[in-house]
C-alpha cells in the first residue's frame, strides 16, 4: 500500500483529548468526529484537511485515554496515514484494529507543513524532502489486518475467501454469472479498442475477463480467492486464451500503478466489499484518464424497508454478503470518485430459488429459514424481487441488476450541470 499526500505537522505527546475532545464522545456519528478532529490543537485542521493527507508527528502520539474514537476521528476525516516517532501502545493497537495506516519511525521526520510525503506501508518507509526514512516494519499478521481495513474487515475477508473457495465450482455453473447475452452487453457498452488493456476486479471464475479477452490485447483478472482463480485458469487453458493473466489481489488494495488500464470492470462482486468507496477509489486510480470503469451488480430496492429485508435475506444465505445498494447509491459512489456516468442499463434476471440457494450452500437449517422469508415476501413483495411460483410450483424471483459505465474525465473543472445526461434504457 502506497500513500502520497500533504503533510500536517504535530509535535510530541498529542493526546486523545486533543484529537477528539471528550464533549463529542456522546455520539456515534462519525461525521461529528471528523468535523472536530484535532480541534484541541488546530481548530482549522478538520476544515482544511483533504483526503489522503498525512499527519507527521513526534513522540508518544495518541497518549492519554484508550478511546478508539480518536482513531475513528482521524480515519473518517480522510487522513491517509499517521507517521510518528512513536505511538502510545493503545492508540497503535486501536489503529490496527480499525484500519488506520500508520508508521512508527523512531525519530522525527523533518519536513514542513504542506510538503508532499510518500509512504510505503509494506516496506515501512517514509519519503520526505527527497530523503527516505525507514520505520519499524510491521509484523506480517498485523500488516495483513491493516491492509484489509481493520480487524472486522479482515475477519470478513477471511470468511469470504473460505466460502468462495469452497463453492468455486458451483459459481462456475451459475446461469446468471455465465449468461453470454449479459456479458456481451457489458463489453459492448464499454466499446473497447483492440489495443486496450483491461482489469477485471473480483473476477471470480473469470466470465467477464474471458469476454474482454476476445476483443482487446491484454486482460488481467484479479480476485482475493485463489480457488476461484484456479477454476478460471482451468477454463482459460481449455479455451486456449493467451492474452489473459489472473492474479490474487484485494479489490480494495490494487497492486498496480496509477493510470495503468483503459478499462476497469467489476461484475456481481461489489456487494461483498467491506469498504465499497475504497474499492471505487482504487478502480478510479488505476484507470487511465479518459478511460472507463464499468460496475455491474444486483440492486436493492429504493424503498428502505424492502431494501433492508432483502439484504437480511442475502446476509443469512451468505455471511460474506455486505450490502446490495440501490442504483442512486451506486451512481453516487462513482460520481464521488470523480467519474461521469455515460451509460446506465438495467437488466432483469430470473433466478430459481433452488439454484440460488445451492450456490451458497448455507446448510439445511439456514436454507429453510431463507425459504421461509422468501415465501413470506410473495404476497406483499417485501423484497421488491417479485417473488412468485411458476406453473410447476417452483419458487423463483427476479433480480434487478444494473450496468453502469463511467468515464474518468480529463478535466473535472467544469460544472456538473454542463454534463450530458447518461444514456439510460429500460429493463431488458
Amino acid at each position: 500500500m502506497k500513500i502520497r499526500g500533504k503533510a500536517w505537522i504535530f509535535g510530541d505527546d498529542i493526546d486523545t483529548d486533543a484529537i477528539i475532545p471528550g464533549k463529542y464522545l456522546r455520539t456515534t456519528d462519525m461525521q461529528v468526529f471528523a468535523d472536530h478532529v484535532l480541534e484541541g490543537i488546530d481548530p482549522g485542521f478538520a476544515r482544511n484537511v483533504r483526503r489522503g493527507d498525512i499527519i507527521v508527528a513526534g513522540m508518544n502520539f495518541g497518549c492519554g485515554s484508550s478511546r478508539e474514537q480518536a482513531v475513528l476521528a482521524i480515519k473518517h476525516a480522510g487522513v491517509g496515514c499517521v507517521v510518528a516517532a512513536s505511538f502510545a501502545r493503545i492508540f497503535f493497537r486501536n489503529a490496527i484494529n480499525i484500519g488506520l495506516p500508520l508508521i512508527e519511525t523512531g525519530t522525527v521526520v523533518p519536513c514542513n507543513e504542506g510538503d508532499v510525503v510518500e509512504i510505503d506501508i509494506e516496506d515501512g518507509t517514509v519519503t520526505a524532502g527527497g530523503r527516505e526514512y525507514t520505520g519499524t516494519k510491521m509484523p506480517d499478521f498485523l500488516l495483513e489486518i491493516l491492509m484489509d481495513g481493520g480487524l472486522v474487515a479482515h475477519r470478513k475477508k477471511q470468511s469470504a475467501k473460505e466460502r468462495f473457495g469452497r463453492r468455486s465450482g458451483a459459481y462456475s455453473k451459475s446461469s446468471i454469472l455465465s449468461d453470454k447475452d449479459h456479458l456481451n452487453l457489458i463489453v459492448d457498452l464499454t466499446a473497447p479498442g483492440g489495443s486496450d488493456k483491461v482489469l477485471d476486479v473480483a473476477t471470480g471464475n473469470g466470465f467477464l475477463a474471458f469476454e474482454f479477452a476476445k476483443r482487446v490485447s491484454d486482460v488481467i483478472g484479479c480476485d482475493m480467492t485463489r480457488d476461484m482463480l484456479r477454476v478460471a485458469e482451468r477454463i482459460q487453458g481449455e479455451q486456449g486464451i493467451d492474452n489473459l493473466d489472473f492474479r490474487v489481489m484485494d479489490a480494495e488494495s490494487l497492486e498496480f500503478e496509477d493510470e495503468s488500464f483503459d478499462i476497469v470492470s467489476c461484475r456481481f462482486a461489489f456487494h461483498h466489499f467491506t469498504y465499497p468507496g475504497k474499492a471505487v477509489s482504487e478502480m478510479a486510480r488505476v484507470c487511465k484518464t479518459g478511460g472507463k470503469i464499468v460496475l455491474v451488480d444486483g440492486l436493492s430496492s429504493e424503498d428502505a424497508a424492502k431494501g433492508e429485508y432483502h439484504n437480511r435475506i442475502e446476509q443469512l444465505r451468505d455471511p460474506s454478503h455486505v450490502r446490495l445498494y440501490s442504483e442512486p447509491e451506486l451512481v453516487g459512489m462513482l460520481e464521488a470518485a470523480g467519474l461521469k456516468i455515460i451509460h446506465a442499463r438495467n437488466w432483469d434476471a430470473d433466478f430459481y430459488f433452488d439454484e440460488w440457494i445451492k450456490i451458497a450452500d448455507p446448510g439445511e437449517e439456514t436454507a429453510r429459514e431463507v425459504r421461509r422469508m422468501m415465501d413470506d415476501s410473495v404476497e406483499d413483495d417485501k423484497t421488491d424481487l417479485r417473488v412468485r411460483f411458476d406453473d410447476d410450483g417452483r419458487l423463483l424471483f427476479t433480480y434487478s441488476t444494473v450496468i453502469l459505465v463511467a468515464e474518468k474525465e480529463r478535466s473535472r473543472s467544469h460544472s456538473r450541470s454542463q454534463d450530458k445526461r447518461p444514456e439510460h434504457r429500460g429493463r431488458s
